[in-house]
């Protein structure tokens, strides 16, 4: 007869662990969020390699350059280059353990149901007395069963999800780094700079980091599981609160209609890329304070 303390002792350390595992995940929700920032810093004909590219430029067009200087341009060109797809390299290679570090937590938490969900339904028989120094009754290896199944689960949701090029957080890296775009162009890419730089003006907007409920820059923003709307915190609260609005999201043709708190979770890739995105944008309002004051000194 299984031991009661012991299976009692089980379904506590499953329980225990289901309650974290929303903060398993988010864990890994946040590194590849900060990789993913890393990604775009790295991208080619990105921002970091178009600024060093030009400051080479402007140092090789100097009047009194050397066909010396050019060679020197042209190592230093080469050693950033190399330096940069060393760092892509190392993206791609954190990308790749995020998502083994994901399928584990999946699994586990995959195997931690499925161990509770097996003890509820094979419950042990309640013990009438307290089992004596000769019981010879062996309870079950509920760690060795954990184990065989996390390993099973792990395995299917490999194979589920094929090759790491394949998963979504890696073509999401690469898409960030550009390396489509990059390979399919060839050469070194100057004639596209203006299209680029196009793309960047085209594809971030202050809209996107303004939540449609208060239609300030979010501090807090949060994805809705189901939808995908993100908001800021404060605004998705107000609309929950406000009983006019209803449970409905609150993006006009949104199919959502029965909104919760409980679908919502937080985007931190999102809050990374407004912080982001308004460091940048102060940054570029004081340098136009810098050139407005340089004209008035004439």
């Amino acid at each position: 007869m299984p031991n009661a303390r012991i299976v009692n002792s089980a379904v506590h350390e499953a329980d225990r662990i289901l309650a974290k595992k929303k903060d398993f995940r988010n864990q890994i929700i946040r590194l590849d969020a900060h990789n993913k920032i890393g990604a775009e810093s790295l991208a080619h004909d990105g921002n970091l390699e178009s600024t060093v590219r030009l400051a080479l430029q402007n140092n090789n067009n100097r009047d009194n350059h050397s066909s010396k200087d050019d060679k020197d341009v042209d190592e230093a060109w080469g050693a950033f280059e190399a330096f940069l797809q060393q760092q892509r390299e190392k993206i791609k290679g954190l990308t790749k353990i995020h998502i083994e570090m994901n399928q584990k937590v999946d699994a586990l938490i995959g195997a931690v149901e499925d161990v509770k969900r097996q003890i509820h339904q094979h419950p042990p028989p309640q013990q009438q007395q307290r089992q004596t120094d000769d019981d010879n009754s062996k309870p079950p290896d509920y760690e060795l069963i954990l184990q065989t199944k996390m390993e099973l689960l792990k395995q299917q949701l490999e194979d589920q999800s094929g090759p790491v090029e394949n998963h979504p957080w890696m073509k999401n890296t690469l898409t960030n780094m550009r390396e489509v775009a990059a390979s399919s162009r060839g050469g070194n890419g100057d004639d596209d700079d203006d299209d680029v730089q196009l793309e960047f003006s085209n594809n971030e907007s202050s809209a996107e980091y303004k939540c449609p409920i208060t239609c300030q820059y979010m501090e807090n923003p949060m994805r809705n599981t189901v939808c995908g709307h993100v908001f800021d915190l404060s605004g998705i609260q107000f609309h929950m609160r406000n009983k006019r609005s209803g449970r409905a999201c609150p993006v006009p043709g949104c199919a959502n209609k029965n909104l919760s708190m409980d679908q919502m979770e937080q985007d931190v890739e999102k809050q990374l890329k407004v912080k982001r995105f308004l460091k940048r944008m102060e940054q570029e309002k004081q340098q136009r304070l810098s050139q407005t004051e340089d004209l008035d000194d004439f």
